[in-house]
């Protein structure tokens, strides 16, 4: 509590325009007494030309402009002083030194290329201004050779090598011992400042039975689908785990930033195969008359199977996109980026001719279309030095297949929409069921973003204020089918049409001031910032806010020590499967009448209809917060290391899940009848009434999820005696997921009619524990151009255990007849204790006394390598083999000793030709 106050007085005195550092009798908001123009030129090192299309910054004011053809850049209206610049290219090392801006400027690039002595190729930790992230370059990627952008994740702190593979859904993964639905729905994807957004994804068979789940691929309920973004045009990747700028927003865990390319380039043709993918991509960067101006053109097909003897299980991916890039010289600087990019996948579980056992088969197939364009307009005014903007829209066909051949009991079909009782049709005792979901789901998303500075005493101040707006409709036609898949305990399938679904609308306002202040050798900079959303701001059925301070903290003690800290709340708005689900159906027998003459059988089926909205559903807060320190290790190689401790808290996740809210007790008429006349259906005789206890999934706020652990990065530089580079990095990662509902469980007895339902505590759950590290070593040999980097990768602590279980109720649900109420009754102490597991086994939860035994296993070694050859003209190959030595240890689980497990990943190995013309 102490530290949230000292933020929210901090973040008060911020935006009431007075600071901790204020000079005496300096007038905040003043502009400054000397302003000037900064005319700049940035070159590369090697060959003394000027290279375009450098982002070049000033932090500290908020002001970053583009070199134009000639390397030249200009600022204009900036204040006589001494401060940071900053210079970003993807093919060059990032640039940043404290200069003059009296003096014109003079940078020198130098080049990330193999042939050059210094080349890097993993991810380098950039915690900037204490926002904790990593930045993956160009040529990082390559080296990779990554098909996806699942594959670039790799090179994240605490994330484990995986082989490439397309065989289900991708969920991004940031902080967190495995990926979830829930923390991939938190992940924001961000291409070319556009957010992907799958918040009207509706591509569930039943959300009431099944959640967001379905029988062929699917993301519903979960994040974007990371399989469908080639990653061969992207120039670099921003991946923030700490606390983002409240520029961002409908996130929880963190945000993946990808910038494609967008300048004039040769035509490069790649070429990757592997034993179960192959994958072709080009892309060309086309000069425009002029020469401020680029088109960069690029397409990728990917074919991949799902084992090599599997031909039946495909995925097969085709995008393309076309980005263009200008720089407007004329009364205003302004630069743009426009893109348009089209995709199509398609996932397809085919039937085996040699193994039919239920002609099970599936298929998922997207064709999508995006279309964004943003840009910075540079007004040079006192309140409003520059101006950002963004508009981009996206639309997608969904189409979702899958079939089941059902061969059991005889049963009838019923397509009542109402609480009603019908006569209804038998199915036969084997027919096939197939069903479809189609889906277009459409987005548009707005933002503008004014920034701007001031100085007060001897600190700057970067201001940002800005508005966005976010809107997800679905106009797809929906799920139909030819026969329903098989009632299960009475839970049934209905058709839906999505026309009746409303749209989701967020708007979002931010205002952010960061401070910076030079004490000598040291500097302090704060960033501090709140952000406001408003869910469904025009509709009545939801209304939900949310406010969120957050506050980044960075003191520059030395060169050679940084120390930081943060902390935030993140909100994460229901995706429209949460906010509007589709009902539950129950279909009971009321008379089941079936002979062998059709004309004689008579099925009436009684239909309960329950609607599974949760109208208390809350928006999903996480706080989080954090500490680091980076430090330069001058007199060992000049190594940096990155430490990051943090901790971060959902009260409240989001999940499909039974709660109190959706147990029911579903009440319906049973007929009796007599036998009629031959070929006359039977007379019914009399009535009774029936009593089932009936649950189903709903939305809910019952998932409580804690992700804490140590995050470290170590750089030790490149050893020229030995022409190799080491890298180390890993993470203690510890998930706990824990439910804030009580559990509700009916156990069936033949000896015994029920008479209670069991009531279980709430809090329970897992916790899981991860300590991995993962060690590079970069051999690198600038006159052959060749590159080859073997990793070792060890995890070293791997546990879990199950928490909050208990055989005991805290409980009971009558089971009343009567009037058909759900009402708990709470046992007291001393009644708990005196439960008999015999006598009162309806309430009492028979659990496998393995569940409270802790899952530890041994550490697990994992060794890959991969090797990139440039050869003149333009031609290059790369070859990586996972798990070179064959290393798949069975190990037995000390939670199931009987069990054994093979834990590493198989040996997988892939090449890649690479020509540029």
């Amino acid at each position: 509590m102490r530290v949230k106050r000292f933020f929210g007085i901090v973040f008060l005195l911020f935006l009431s325009g007075k600071t901790l550092f204020a000079g005496n009798g300096s007038n905040v908001g003043a502009p400054a007494a000397d302003t000037i123009s900064v005319l700049g030129k940035v070159t590369d090192r090697s060959t003394g030309s000027g290279i375009p299309a450098v982002k070049v910054s000033l932090p500290a004011l908020g002001l970053d402009t583009r070199t134009d053809e000639n390397g030249v850049f200009v600022f204009h209206g900036v204040p006589l002083r001494r401060a940071i610049l900053e210079a970003e290219h993807s093919d060059y090392f990032p640039y940043s030194a404290s200069v003059s801006l009296a003096d014109s400027i003079m940078i020198s690039l130098k080049g990330n290329s193999i042939e050059l002595q210094e080349f890097v190729v993993i991810g380098k930790e950039q915690n900037a201004n204490g926002v904790t992230g990593t930045n993956i370059n160009r040529k990082a990627i390559e080296h990779l050779q990554a098909t996806s952008l699942q594959e670039v994740l790799q090179l994240v702190p605490g994330n484990l090598v995986t082989n490439p593979g397309f065989s289900n859904t991708a969920r991004a993964s940031l902080r967190q011992y495995e990926s979830s639905n829930f923390g991939s729905m938190g992940t924001a994807v961000i291409m070319n400042g556009a957010t992907l957004s799958n918040n009207a994804n509706l591509q569930a068979i039943n959300t009431a039975t099944a959640g967001g789940g379905a029988g062929f691929s699917t993301s519903s309920g979960a994040g974007v689908d990371l399989r469908a973004i080639t990653a061969d045009n992207i120039a670099s990747v921003e991946v923030i785990r700490g606390v983002p700028s409240v520029e961002y927003g409908d996130l929880s865990s963190g945000a993946i930033i990808v910038r494609t390319k967008a300048r004039k380039e040769p035509l490069q043709v790649k070429a990757r195969f592997n034993p179960t993918l192959t994958q072709l991509w080009a892309g060309k960067g086309f000069g425009m008359k002029d020469p401020n101006e680029a088109l960069y053109v690029d397409v990728d097909y990917t074919d991949n199977l799902d084992s090599e003897i599997n031909k039946y299980r495909t995925y097969r991916r085709a995008t393309g996109t076309i980005q263009y890039f200008n720089i407007y010289q004329g009364r205003f600087r302004w630069h743009s980026n426009s893109t348009l990019a089209l995709g199509f996948s398609r996932d397809r579980y085919g039937l085996d001719p040699d193994y039919v056992v239920d002609s099970a088969r599936n298929e998922a197939t997207e064709k999508s279309v995006r279309l964004s364009t943003t840009g910075v307009v540079d007004i040079s005014k006192k309140w409003s030095r520059s101006l950002e903007y963004l508009l981009a829209f996206s639309y997608t066909g969904q189409k979702g297949y899958q079939q089941q051949q059902y061969t059991a009991d005889i049963t009838a079909e019923s397509y009542a929409l109402t609480n009603s009782t019908n006569e209804v049709p038998y199915l036969r005792s084997t027919y096939l069921s197939r069903m479809w979901v189609e889906g277009k789901p459409v987005n548009l998303n707005m933002k503008i973003v004014n920034s701007a500075f001031f100085l007060s005493g001897a600190s700057s101040h970067n201001v940002l204020a800005g508005l966005d707006y976010r809107f997800d409709v679905n106009y797809g036609s929906g799920k139909v089918f030819t026969r329903p898949p098989r009632n299960t305990s009475g839970a049934a399938h209905r058709e839906r049409p999505y026309d009746d679904i409303p749209a989701l609308s967020q708007l979002g306002m931010f205002v952010q001031d960061k401070i910076s202040r030079d004490f000598g050798s040291t500097s302090l900079t704060v960033i501090a910032g709140l952000r406001y959303d408003w869910i469904q701001p025009f509709r009545s059925d939801y209304s939900l806010h949310a406010v969120s301070p957050r506050v980044n903290a960075a003191y520059k003690v030395s060169p050679y020590l940084s120390l930081r800290a943060a902390y935030g709340v993140t909100v994460k708005a229901p995706t429209l499967l949460y906010l509007y689900p589709e009902n539950a159906y129950f279909d009971f027998f009321s008379l089941n009448y079936y002979a062998t003459d059709p004309n004689e059988r008579l099925a009436i089926v009684t239909t309960r209809v329950y609607d599974s909205r949760n109208s208390g559903l809350r928006l999903a807060r996480t706080h989080k917060k954090e500490v680091g320190a980076d430090i330069r290790l001058e007199h060992l190689n000049n190594a940096r290391l990155s430490l990051t401790v943090y901790r971060e808290k959902t009260p409240g996740a989001y999940s499909m899940s039974t709660s109190v809210g959706s147990v029911q007790f579903a009440r319906y008429p049973l007929y009796s009848a007599a036998t009629g006349a031959p070929g006359q259906r039977p007379v019914i005789t009399d009535t009774s009434t029936s009593i089932r206890f009936v649950s189903y999934y709903m939305p809910t706020n019952n998932s409580d999820i804690e992700n804490s652990g140590i995050e470290f990065d170590l750089d030790l530089g490149r050893f020229n005696a030995i022409n190799t580079s080491f890298h180390i990095n890993g993470a203690y990662t510890k998930t706990r997921v824990t439910s804030n509902s009580e559990y509700i469980f009916q156990r069936n007895l033949a000896d015994r009619p029920t008479t209670r339902i069991g009531v279980f505590a709430a809090g329970r759950g897992s916790i899981d524990e991860r300590l991995v590290s993962t060690v590079r070593a970069i051999h690198h040999i600038p006159k052959l151009r060749f590159v080859i980097t073997l990793t070792a990768q060890t995890i070293w602590i791997d546990r879990n255990r199950y928490t909050g279980y208990s055989s005991y109720p805290v409980g009971y649900i009558p089971f009343d007849a009567e009037n058909g109420r759900v009402d708990i009754r709470y046992l007291t102490d001393e009644e708990r204790k005196a439960i008999d597991p015999e006598k009162d086994a309806d309430i009492y939860l028979v659990l496998n006394p393995a569940i409270f035994t802790p899952e530890a296993w041994k550490p697990l070694w994992l060794f890959n390598f991969k090797l990139t050859k440039e050869f003149r003209k333009g031609l290059s190959f790369s070859f990586f083999a996972n798990n070179f030595i064959n290393s798949r240890p069975l190990q037995n689980s000390t939670r199931y000793p009987n069990v054994y497990t093979m834990r590493n990943i198989s040996l997988f190995f892939g090449s890649e030709i690479s020509i540029k013309f």
